[in-house]
């Protein structure tokens, strides 16, 4: 599910076995649209489309995490096999719940700080340089602002977001 740039890599990655490929996007002129077997045009985030996509299909996979879950999780209960498991999804497609499950099972990550609005962000100064990345829905770039010193913090999201601390590489000298 998903026709983006990954999409497109996959597909390229599965010409090389013999599967029949299927592919659930709203773009149909999207990077892997032309490489698949079979496209559907329709919304990943929409229960009926991923649903009446899946039904009839072995194996079921994503290329952004951005997808209805409960539709995978249905699909799963009616033992179709999806890679990353819904459950692994639910983790995943929100970098806060992403971050704070790293933190739980003492998996490394680089440091971090929860926001969840412009002013919240404003006690946080001091943490910069980092970069602010929106708890859901960011990808390619979007949903993603450097902040360097504090007369950044304006570019930052007033939703629930990551602080996540940038890390300066500083050259050894000889």
């Amino acid at each position: 599910m998903g026709g983006g740039q990954l999409g497109r890599m996959l597909l390229q990655a599965a010409a090389n076995y013999p599967v029949t490929t299927y592919v659930l996007e709203n773009d149909a002129h999207s990077p892997a649209a032309h490489l698949c077997h079979y496209f559907t045009k329709g919304d990943i985030k929409n229960f009926d489309d991923v649903y009446n996509f899946g039904k009839d299909l072995d194996a079921l996979t994503i290329e952004i995490e951005n997808v209805n879950i409960e539709a995978l999780e249905k699909l799963e209960q009616e033992g179709k096999t999806i890679f990353p498991k819904p459950a692994v999804l639910k983790i995943i497609c929100n970098k806060a719940t992403q971050k704070n499950y790293y933190t739980e099972h003492k998996i490394p990550t680089s440091p971090y700080v929860l926001t969840h609005n412009i002013d919240d962000l404003a006690r946080h100064t001091a943490f910069l340089p980092a970069v602010h990345k929106l708890a859901e829905g960011g990808y390619d770039g979007k949903g993603v602002q450097v902040l360097n010193e504090e007369s950044d913090i304006t570019k930052g999201f007033d939703t629930l977001s990551v602080l996540e601390k940038k890390w300066i590489l500083l050259k050894r000298s000889p």
